[in-house]
């Protein structure tokens, strides 16, 4: 499944936050589901069943810049295992 981070969701996100920073509201809004994302695994609950998925080398660059207050841009990424 291709995962869009829009600027939408960097404006919207929080800092720090594994619910709420751009790659999980990325998420949360192709997916449907709450999703936990940290630097080492995205994190949700299928049909009672927990899922978890390694985070992306891109992904992880981008959280730490974001949570840097590093310059971030839009991007996209493919999640495995959805």
């Amino acid at each position: 499944m291709k995962i869009q981070v829009t600027q939408q969701h960097i404006d919207a996100g929080q800092k720090g936050s594994c619910t709420k920073d751009p790659v999980a509201l990325a998420l949360k809004e192709a997916t449907g589901k709450e999703v936990w994302a940290s630097p080492s695994y995205l994190v949700w609950w299928e049909d009672e069943i927990r899922k978890n998925v390694a985070t992306p080398f891109k992904v992880y660059e981008f959280m730490r810049a974001y949570d840097n207050n590093e310059p971030v841009k839009s991007f996209e990424f493919e999640l495995e295992g959805a």
